[in-house]
């Protein structure tokens, strides 16, 4: 507790030190003195340490990695930004509302990363076989729950709000990857013979079929629905091709696929036709929502769990599917494809 303790203080000075500092810097009226903000950053401080508390965000026991650490670190941040909002907002104060809120924004990065530091340098490791918690839900009840979920319909406004943040994440990330997808299509080019782009038909929301595109990673005369590799040795994978699937940085043509509205950022993995006519009647559930770039069965664990074991963590997300819950797997996402566990 005592090393984020510390670590979360020195975030939270150095976003507003950055935040202050950067307001001064624009051409704008000039704002109160440094030391005139010392008694509301003392009190954002103690006011973050008391929710992050509350939250359990200092237990030594709680792993930083898990699914159930990140909603919390969302809700806590959350709780903590609306205070700070609605103290800049309702009182009659002198402090600049653009400091507050960029001071916001800057703590939510720096204590993030902090974070990761420190778990990375205390040994912690992301777990390979999921949340213990979450495991053990999906055995006893995921199965059970299916039946009773074969109406569910997710709200309008979450999937309005879903739909418009997945445009705009991928509008900005698409216009940030550019210049790396060109270097990508180049090194496969260079490596091997054949197409830079696959593009293979697949099954999305309410099986409806669609092409998804994503970068070659294996020989070209490789049959395009060949079995997918099950190990990094696999002998069909190109050189550049395993260190692609390896941070699965051959998924970013999929970027397009979420622009056109026929995937989301976080979602089950789109399936095969083939496969999805074999599913069970309570399998299908998996199929009343967007498939994703990243979901929940990768983030918990990725190829190191069995195969016939992600459509139950799929079906786990449709139950529980909330936007705190997606950007925690966007959270969990980073930490996942930076220590490349479960890929290949």
């Amino acid at each position: 507790m005592s090393v984020l303790l510390f670590t979360d203080v020195v975030s939270i000075f150095t976003a507003f030190v950055g935040a202050y500092y950067f307001r001064q810097s624009l051409p704008l009226a000039p704002i109160q003195q440094f030391g005139f903000y010392g008694v509301f950053l003392a009190a954002a401080t103690a006011l973050f340490i008391a929710i992050f508390t509350y939250f359990n965000l200092y237990k030594k026991t709680r792993s930083q990695f898990s699914i159930s650490y990140f909603i919390d670190f969302l809700k806590a941040f959350s709780l903590w930004g609306v205070f700070l909002v609605a103290f800049s907002y309702f009182t009659k104060s002198e402090y600049s509302r653009f400091v507050v809120v960029l001071f916001f924004v800057i703590s939510v990065v720096l204590v993030y990363a902090s974070r990761l530091f420190v778990a990375w340098m205390t040994g912690q490791k992301i777990p390979r076989n999921g949340d213990a918690e979450i495991v053990r839900e999906i055995k006893t009840v995921v199965r059970e729950k299916a039946d009773l979920a074969a109406e569910y319909k997710p709200q309008r406004p979450y999937y309005f709000a879903k739909r418009v943040f997945d445009f705009l994440a991928a509008l900005v990330l698409s216009v940030m990857v550019a210049p790396a997808v060109f270097v990508v299509i180049f090194l496969i080019r260079r490596d091997s013979k054949g197409r830079a782009i696959i593009v293979q038909e697949r099954v999305g929301m309410e099986g409806e079929l669609f092409y998804m595109y994503k970068f070659r990673t294996m020989a070209a005369d490789t049959e395009l629905y060949a079995p997918a590799p099950q190990n990094n040795k696999d002998s069909r994978i190109t050189k550049i091709g395993r260190f692609l699937r390896n941070y699965s940085i051959d998924e970013l043509p999929q970027f397009w696929n979420v622009l056109k509205g026929e995937m989301s950022i976080v979602g089950p993995r789109p399936e095969m036709a083939f496969i999805v006519e074999k599913y069970e009647p309570w399998q299908k559930i998996r199929l009343q929502v967007k498939p994703g770039i990243t979901g929940f069965w990768q983030v918990i664990g990725r190829k190191d769990l069995p195969l016939e074991e992600n459509i139950e963590y799929d079906i786990y997300y449709v139950l529980h599917q909330s936007f705190f819950l997606d950007l925690a797997i966007m959270l969990k996402t980073i930490p996942r494809l930076f220590f490349s566990y479960g890929a290949y």
